[in-house]
Order: C-alpha cells, then sequence, then structure tokens
C-alpha cells in the first residue's frame, strides 16, 4: 500500500474588478503586502492617452484641409472641361457628380472588404473618371456621363 505524497495547498484566488490608470487601488505582492502603482506609470498613461487624442485631431483636420484642398481644385479643373465642352447650366453640379461617385465606389469598396466579400475592380473603377478625362480623345468627356 503505498501513500500518495500530500499535495500542497493553494492560497485561494480572489476576482477583483479591473482598475483604472488613475485608480488608487494597490497592488497585491506574492507576499501579501501591497503597494501603490508607480506615479510615472499613472502619468505615462495619461499622457499617452492626450498625445493620441492630440495625434487624431491633427491627423483629422490636416485630412479634411487636404480633401477640401483636392476637390476644390478638382471641381474648378472639371467645371471649366464641363463648360468647354457645353454642358450649360450642368456644368456647376457635374463635378460634384463626378466626386460623389467616386466617394460611393470607393465606400463600396470599404464596406465590402470590411465584410470580406473584397472586390477590387472598385479601385480601379474609382479611379476610371479620371482616367477618361485626362485622355486625348476628342469629346470623350461630353460622351462619358451617358
Amino acid at each position: 500500500m503505498t501513500r500518495k505524497p500530500p499535495t500542497p495547498s493553494l492560497p485561494p484566488t480572489t476576482t477583483r474588478p479591473p482598475t483604472t490608470a488613475g485608480s488608487s487601488s494597490s497592488t497585491p505582492h506574492s507576499d501579501g503586502t501591497t503597494a501603490q502603482p508607480a506615479r510615472d506609470d499613472v502619468a505615462s498613461a495619461l499622457s499617452q492617452t492626450r498625445l493620441t487624442r492630440a495625434l487624431t485631431i491633427v491627423i483629422t483636420t490636416g485630412t479634411v484641409v487636404i480633401a477640401g484642398i483636392g476637390f476644390a481644385g478638382s471641381y474648378a479643373a472639371v467645371r471649366e472641361l464641363a463648360i468647354q465642352k457645353g454642358f450649360g447650366n450642368f456644368s456647376c453640379v457635374f463635378p460634384i457628380g463626378i466626386d460623389a461617385g467616386i466617394c460611393v465606389l470607393l465606400a463600396l469598396d470599404l464596406l465590402l472588404t470590411w465584410i470580406r466579400i473584397p472586390f477590387p475592380l472598385l479601385r480601379q473603377t474609382g479611379r476610371t473618371p479620371d482616367a477618361l478625362a485626362a485622355l486625348p480623345a476628342p469629346d470623350l468627356p461630353p460622351v462619358a456621363p451617358h
């Protein structure tokens, strides 16, 4: 008859709610004592959050400014081309339709990629109006909307 060696008893585990960076809860050590989190860790976590917010604001602002400049330049060029090709009063809204179509196709591409149904041809379709307008073919821009 052999005896089993005694199994060491493990201390009971307790579940604590997660702590946030600014909380004043203490961290238990293996010897049962507790210690406060280092102030440098808390300050670092807070500064990273502030830095992330600041970078997000700067990047978003820059993106909007660049997009506005691009839209204004694109609108002026396409409107001038539409006037030259005889679009008449429609030449004021034609550039908006072109840009809206490109945005919708690229948004559809992002959506389909997000739901894991990629269709890369949409990326090329979004660039097609620009390519058509740049072609040297005679009177192609008035034919393209039809």
